[in-house]
C-alpha cells in the first residue's frame, strides 16, 4: 500500500507555491522600490461628471 494516498497533485503544490512566492516578491519589491507602485490604481471611485 502506498503511504501517499492523501497528497494533492504536483500541479496544485506548484500553483500554491508560485502564488506564495509572487506575494512575497511583491512585498520585497515594495519595500525596496516604493516609487514603482505609486501610480497603481487603488480602486477609488470617482464622481460621475455630467
Amino acid at each position: 500500500m502506498s503511504d501517499l494516498k492523501n497528497t494533492p497533485p504536483k500541479g496544485v503544490i506548484i500553483a500554491v507555491s508560485v502564488i506564495i512566492l509572487l506575494v512575497l516578491f511583491y512585498f520585497v519589491m515594495e519595500a525596496m522600490f516604493p516609487q514603482l507602485f505609486q501610480n497603481l490604481s487603488t480602486g477609488d471611485a470617482m464622481p460621475v461628471q455630467e
